[in-house]
């Protein structure tokens, strides 16, 4: 069993960077076929993907044909995957060497085998100033050698999978735990069903394995509408709440990787996450909202 401890292993939160941004480019043949194969969802979960202990890969929606088939991508090996509905493997490529438009022509002349016209299948538009730029975007290769890199992301995802399957299983109004290829966290959402607003008061759970905010994995939960920022409570865990551009508590990996003893990393995040889930809901059933 994955605990935090090999979650964090030896190397510098910050270290992670580039295997996370090769990764972050990867998934996006995930949710370029969700995009184009599978029936639009109004919160564009069709293009997400989940994380799936068994084969401990990224894998996104059912593609409905005679043969039902996903797009499942290893963050290990780095390789990418045509699977059946018995997760048995109809074909692979390893990424290792190639460009993003190699690894797409590959995946369309898969799909095309199985009688799917794949000529569709393009990758998605972010705002440029909203998605990480890379020489991956101009033609570059994957690199896929910093192999125990990508070993300490997967196991970010392993453990974070886990403690918000916690998190689900104790919050009835939670949503099913996406993994998202804008920004390419891990999240639940919750919905309050008592909610003061016209739109729903939710909240955000999750693990980002960085970005903009913070060049390093972290954890976060934010209340939304986003509640006053003079008036937000102590969290456990030492965390903070963050209140730039959003709101929401933070739990950044340098902070817990810190404790050497598995048992009270996950001890810290679990008391972080609890904490933080609790005043995000007490925030939003009893103050008003404010802009940031």
């Amino acid at each position: 069993m994955t605990t935090l401890e090999t979650m964090t292993g030896k190397i510098n939160p910050q270290e992670l960077t580039q295997s996370k941004l090769q990764l972050h480019y990867a998934v996006q043949y995930i949710a370029a076929t969700g995009a184009a194969l599978v029936e639009p969802l109004p919160d564009y979960s069709h293009t997400s993907m989940v994380w799936n202990p068994v084969l401990e890969a990224f894998v996104g929606s059912t593609i409905r044909a005679a043969q039902p088939f996903q797009i499942a991508l290893n963050p290990v090996s780095f390789t990418l995957l045509l699977i059946d509905d018995q997760h048995d493997t109809i074909a692979s490529l390893p990424l290792h060497g190639k460009t993003m438009l190699e690894g797409l022509d590959w995946l369309q002349h898969e799909i095309s085998k199985l009688g799917i016209d794949a000529s569709k299948i393009v990758f998605l538009d972010y705002p440029p100033d909203d998605f990480p730029n890379h020489p991956l975007a101009h033609g570059a290769s994957f690199d896929a050698s910093q192999e125990v890199e990508l070993r300490e992301l997967a196991n970010y995802y392993i453990t974070a999978h886990r403690l918000l399957q916690k998190i689900v299983t104790t919050n009835e109004n939670a949503s099913a735990i996406y993994i998202w290829p804008h920004h390419f966290d891990m999240a639940t959402l919750i919905t309050l069903s008592d909610s003061k607003n016209e739109s729903p008061s939710t909240v955000g759970v999750g693990l980002s394995p960085g970005d903009t905010s913070y060049q390093e994995p972290y954890w976060y939960v934010s209340p939304y509408p986003y509640p006053d920022t003079a008036n937000l409570p102590t969290l456990d865990g030492q965390a903070f709440w963050h209140t730039q551009h959003w709101v929401g508590a933070v739990l950044q990996a340098s902070q817990f990787t810190k404790n050497a003893n598995a048992q009270t990393q996950q001890q810290q995040v679990a008391a972080f996450l609890h904490s933080a889930v609790k005043a995000s809901i007490t925030l939003l059933k009893s103050e008003p909202s404010a802009e940031v």
